[in-house]
């Protein structure tokens, strides 16, 4: 595109009304936004735990709990449990549990339990509505039981002859009633909180809100444009691991294995006594040790020393492994799989360092690098402690 094209388009979309009100729309405050948390899982399972469970200071009572239970009791699948008793439910009865057993939601009353499955971005993994329906069936043998699967549109599960669908469509329209009917004697903060888990619904699960729909009517009338802009966007995964590259490169490490979200290396000293397995490990590379920064978590960068999983030559990882246990702070949990003996953890902001390039970033980074440079010299000293051992294990290893 042509830049006096492509002024002209811009001219264009700054004159659109539509663009005016969805800039107000997205920089309106929302605390889930605020908080970094609106498209995790496992935060919307949280609130909506926190939304059933009725001992809870919300004000909603038992309100948006028997809503959802009206809707999932008169389903067939929710065999022998009879709507008519939720109207004889007690409160002190009910149990809400999150993260039991891994399963989402778990609630529990005097006669029966209802075991719900989020499901907001990823799909269910092999056996898995199986696993937790035996676990509750396991752990609560005289009670009636219900199976839930909860997902944006309202999806049929793998196992749908016995989890009931249901959609985040149907939890909004529930909350968006609570708040027509009884926004006048809820807590003001706790409407606001309501109205904004309503907003990130619509706009982050369900796509259906009026900013969903100014945004695809924007793309439409000014098409070539985003194109452009899309085709040129930053990736801040790949801008990272250059920033991250250099700064290793001038600390005089040499770089390692390369993945996206990740940025290896190795002093130079240590390259000559690293074995490279033969067979895939999980690193392009193989090598069988590395120190890598992760950030694949926008919100933070991880630094370990890793020892990587062994796939043939067990007696150099076995030796690697003993080695760097015998350090002082060294942890006594490896991992089962990738073995770290230090590391250590930066809270940053990943999108505002790349795309801001925000200065007060920048130091916290390099401050960073300076407090595992330590960690990073009494490993590389305790490696070499035992250079000539390594090196005969590898040499013999790389005769083979």
């Amino acid at each position: 595109m042509e830049i006096i094209e492509l002024e002209k388009e811009y001219k264009n979309l700054l004159s659109d009304d539509l663009y005016d009100q969805l800039l107000i729309r997205t920089q309106e405050p929302n605390i889930f936004t605020i908080l970094g948390v609106a498209d995790y899982e496992i935060r919307h399972s949280n609130f909506l735990g926190w939304l059933l469970d009725p001992h809870e200071f919300h004000g909603l009572n038992d309100l948006f709990l028997q809503r959802v239970l009206q809707d999932v009791l008169i389903d067939e699948r929710a065999k022998g449990i009879s709507i008519i008793e939720l109207s004889n439910l007690n409160l002190s009865d009910v149990e809400i549990r999150r993260e039991w057993k891994n399963i989402d939601i778990l609630i529990i009353t005097k006669n029966f339990v209802v075991s719900i499955e989020n499901k907001i971005w990823s799909s269910e993994s092999h056996g898995q509505l199986l696993k937790y329906k035996n676990i509750v069936e396991e752990n609560f043998p005289k009670k009636k039981k219900c199976f839930v699967f909860l997902s944006p549109t309202g999806q049929d599960a793998s196992q749908s002859d016995i989890y009931i669908s249901y959609s985040y469509n149907r939890i909004a329209e529930i909350l968006n009633s609570i708040l027509n009917s009884r926004s006048k004697i809820i807590n003001a903060a706790i409407l606001q909180y309501i109205k904004d888990y309503l907003t990130i619904i619509k706009q982050n699960i369900m796509s259906d809100d009026s900013s969903n729909i100014w945004a695809r009517q924007l793309y439409k009338n000014h098409k070539n444009f985003f194109d452009f802009v899309f085709r040129n966007k930053p990736d801040i995964w790949f801008d990272c691991a250059e920033i991250l590259n250099e700064k290793v490169i001038k600390q005089g490490w040499i770089l390692g294995s390369k993945n996206k979200g990740y940025v290896r290396f190795i002093p130079p000293s240590l390259e000559p006594l690293i074995l490279k397995y033969k067979k895939a490990n999980g690193w392009p590379d193989k090598e069988a040790f590395l120190f890598e920064f992760d950030f694949n978590n926008k919100k933070k960068i991880y630094f370990r020393s890793t020892v990587s999983p062994a796939v043939d030559y067990f007696d150099y990882d076995r030796r690697i492994v003993e080695i760097l246990s015998e350090l002082d702070g060294a942890k006594e949990n490896l991992g089962a799989k990738w073995k770290c003996h230090f590391s250590s953890v930066l809270s940053w902001n990943l999108e505002t360092f790349i795309l801001e390039g925000d200065e007060k970033q920048q130091q916290k980074l390099d401050a960073f690098i300076e407090a595992i440079k330590p960690i990073v010299e009494r490993v590389e000293k305790q490696l070499l402690k035992y250079k000539d051992e390594l090196l005969i294990l590898k040499e013999g290893i790389n005769k083979i």
